[in-house]
């Protein structure tokens, strides 16, 4: 398996897995992973496409690649979105190698001695990484739905109804909470 990721071939394998991952993100994956997988896709392909089109030839490793710095910021936006709002823990882990690879960018930018492999080596390796984190929350949520049956995807970005704020400002002691009789147990699905 190294030997093919280290190989010449290593695009192609990063092409066909990626589709696999696509594909079974929109077969047993729920929202995060749909999004997770479409986006790494659209951002990721669509670029490598999109620099082929109007700008073929290999990127610029003496200096910063202003085009894959900046496709690494809209991918650090959309997965750091993505991480935010989905009630999964994994969209947090593909943000924080996004992270990383955006610091690549930085780091290169700030230092001349960064040698041109190790510039692309640290742009391109939390690529995989995602890739691979993308395989395992989308096996992980299929075997979770199979075993407790369905849950929300998204996280609430409104308050719940059940708790309000005190009535006016002058009211001194700790907020108030109006219960429903409910647990936080009873929203998981």
């Amino acid at each position: 398996m190294l030997q093919l990721l280290a190989s010449e071939y290593r695009m192609l394998a990063q092409d066909v897995f990626i589709i696999i991952l696509l594909v079974a993100a929109f077969v047993w994956g729920g929202g995060p992973e749909r999004a997770v997988a479409a986006g790494w896709f659209v951002i990721f392909k669509g670029s490598s496409f999109v620099r082929d089109l109007f700008w073929p030839g290999t990127p610029d490793l003496v200096t910063v690649d202003v085009l894959l710095a900046s496709v690494d910021l809209v991918a650090l936006i959309v997965f750091v979105t993505i991480a935010l709002y989905a009630n999964r823990n994994y969209p947090l882990w593909i943000a924080a190698m996004q992270v990383l690879a955006m610091s690549a960018h930085l780091a290169r930018g700030l230092v001349e001695s960064i040698s041109p492999i190790g510039y692309i080596v640290m742009v391109v390796a939390p690529g995989w990484i995602q890739l691979f984190l993308i395989a395992i929350g989308i096996v992980r949520h299929a075997r979770r739905k199979n075993k407790y049956g369905s849950y929300r995807d998204w996280r609430r970005v409104r308050p719940q109804s059940g708790l309000a704020p005190p009535a006016d400002d002058k009211t001194v002691g700790p907020m108030i909470f109006k219960s429903s009789g409910s647990s936080w147990r009873d929203d998981l699905k």
